[in-house]
């Protein structure tokens, strides 16, 4: 990699997490039962609305995401001007995911581990110790080129799992996560991963996703881990989820056609990708993204139907 190698060296991990992961405007956080099929956290026949919520459950079936993307910038640091390939850069992330499969499915949000995300990621790092004005980095992202470890190569995008130490908690350890199937944020901000290391008696519980779409004015809770942390690494203590409560205020359709749902639940950093869910605890939607720049609320979460079309596609019942 010596051909790459510039008088600047630069190798920063930074916690990249915002609201909900990634935030920017509308137009731009009880033990699994070993049996098969016991770990579905509610029935979604007739009577399923009757049904009440268990945090404990829900606590149980939420898991800690850390997301890595490591590759090297070109950008115009020689002496005339010319473009130079940075030292390796490495950026850290924080999302929420939960179990959607017996089969150690677990779904996220897509941004949290988007190429292009990670892309952006890198470029932002990579001027974090730079006085850059929002114009600059916005036209950073524009011309710059970013490569993997490899000439030539993709940047590499490496997720592991892992959840707080408490009662019901089965992934104690870091875990590796494959990255099935990635729906861009523009195209509806889903994405399914896969802890294929896992034993059939000691993954958490699956969450089961809601058969209809919220109404205007329902009850919901987004469940999260807040990025309130200053850093990253495969030692840190995480924290515990935590459950925000509010209502679905309106269904909206993004300028390119993607539909979602704001809700007023406070939605911190960190908890993309976290489940909202309905007073039965059944998944309505994955947190997406918040806007930036208001003094209250103001939080979307993808539509159930979105949600159950991707899981489907993938084959995760």
């Amino acid at each position: 990699m010596s051909a790459r190698r510039s008088s600047l060296s630069l190798l920063v991990a930074v916690m990249l997490a915002t609201t909900a992961g990634c935030s920017f405007s509308l137009g731009t956080e009880d033990p699994p039962s070993s049996e098969a099929g016991s770990n579905t956290m509610g029935e979604s026949g007739p009577g399923a609305e009757e049904a009440s919520m268990n945090p404990q459950a829900l606590d149980d079936s939420v898991v800690f995401l850390m997301t890595t993307v490591s590759g090297y910038v070109l950008f115009p640091g020689g002496e005339n001007g010319e473009y130079v390939w940075s030292d390796e850069v490495t950026a850290v992330s924080s999302c929420t995911g939960w179990m959607a499969g017996e089969g150690g499915e677990i779904m996220t949000a897509g941004h949290c581990v988007d190429q292009d995300e990670g892309r952006s990621a890198l470029i932002g790092t990579f001027l974090s110790d730079f006085d850059v004005t929002a114009e600059e980095v916005a036209d950073a992202e524009i011309n710059w080129s970013v490569e993997g470890l490899k000439d030539g190569s993709d940047i590499e995008v490496v997720v592991v799992a892992k959840q707080p130490n408490i009662d019901g908690a089965t992934i104690n350890d870091w875990e590796p996560v494959q990255i099935v199937d990635v729906m861009p944020f523009e195209q509806g901000d889903l994405a399914l991963l896969r802890a294929n290391g896992l034993r059939a008696d000691s993954q958490p519980p699956v969450m089961t996703v809601a058969d209809e779409d919220p109404q205007t004015g329902d009850s919901v809770t987004s469940i999260g881990f807040p990025g309130a942390i200053a850093d990253v690494s495969n030692t840190m203590s995480i924290q515990n989820p935590s459950f925000k409560t509010g209502t679905v205020s309106s269904r909206q359709v993004s300028p390119r056609g993607v539909a979602g749902y704001e809700i007023n639940a406070d939605i911190s950093s960190g908890m993309s990708g976290g489940p909202t869910v309905n007073e039965a605890g059944q998944v309505v939607g994955v947190n997406s993204y918040t806007i930036r720049g208001e003094s209250q609320a103001f939080n979307f979460i993808t539509t159930t139907a979105d949600l159950r079309r991707f899981l489907d596609r993938n084959g995760v019942d």
